[in-house]
């Protein structure tokens, strides 16, 4: 009956020591997203009173933020398939006339840990403003995305 209980306790501490410390994905090291403030023409931080984003990852524009109250900055997660752009809506207004910013890049892939899996890293950022409205000008502060900070 000893001999069953020490094996028991044994295997038990087998299993145990064997499983990873990657199971779950607590660094959140994954793929960023693009941060976007907005500012006025004077170049002054703005808070808009609402801001409408879609963004098309190949299959159309979806909607990706419907926010009503105030808001000063949006992160956007950009596409994450060998494409070399990401096309950005930006509106105030639901049924407005929504902005084009097709946001060119070349990316690379990371490995992460096997819990984690791949991260995309963007690097070559250039935004261009294909249908001014809403946004008329734009102002890139980085030439790379590697986390949201």
């Amino acid at each position: 009956m000893l001999k069953k209980v020490f094996l028991l306790i044994l295997l038990s501490f087998l299993i145990y020591s064997c499983t990873s410390e990657d199971d779950i994905c607590l660094s959140g090291d994954t793929t960023s997203r693009l941060k976007v403030k907005f500012k006025t023409k004077e170049g002054k931080l703005k808070t808009l009173d609402s801001l409408y984003i879609k963004v098309d990852y190949g299959n159309g524009a979806e909607s990706i933020l419907a926010q009503k109250s105030t808001i000063d900055s949006a992160l956007v997660p950009l596409r994450i398939d060998e494409s070399t752009f990401t096309d950005l809506y930006f509106s105030t207004s639901k049924d407005g006339i929504f902005s084009k910013v097709k946001l060119n890049y070349t990316s690379t892939t990371e490995f992460v840990s096997p819990a984690c899996g791949f991260k995309r890293n963007y690097e070559n950022l250039n935004p261009v403003l294909e249908i001014p409205s809403e946004v008329t000008t734009l102002e890139k502060n980085q030439n790379q995305i590697l986390n949201e900070d």
